[in-house]
């Protein structure tokens, strides 16, 4: 699998991951949850699931499946934990995305300074 294509793979299976603890959340708590608070909770979770698997494993569910990992694109391996927070943070620009159609890097790999290889 090249960079995009690997790329493209993890980010359709993380997001099916996303939307399917997202329907769970929403089926179990449906009494409890306000409508209004959908998508906060939305950005939390969508947040969470990034922050926690990639800053404790380098893995998301999607890079375990493909043999990937998030590594610092630098020689220096200090504050990854920080560089993870950013590139979580940088997910939510509207643009990252489209940043592929460029790059195999998205634009929270150069902000972060991350990037991911196969393992």
């Amino acid at each position: 699998m090249n960079g995009k294509t690997l790329r493209l793979v993890n980010f359709l299976i993380d997001s099916a991951i996303y939307f399917l603890i997202m329907f769970g959340i929403l089926i179990l708590f449906k009494d409890v949850i306000p409508q209004q608070n959908v998508k906060w909770i939305s950005i939390i979770v969508y947040f969470l699931y990034y922050f926690i698997l990639e800053s404790t494993t380098g893995q998301t569910i999607g890079k375990i499946i493909t043999r990937s990992k998030v590594v610092s694109s630098t020689e220096s391996k200090n504050y990854f934990f920080l560089r993870i927070i950013l590139r979580t943070m940088t997910r939510f620009i509207p643009i990252d995305i489209l940043t592929y159609l460029f790059s195999f890097r998205g634009l929270h790999d150069w902000i972060s300074k991350t990037t991911v290889n196969k393992l």
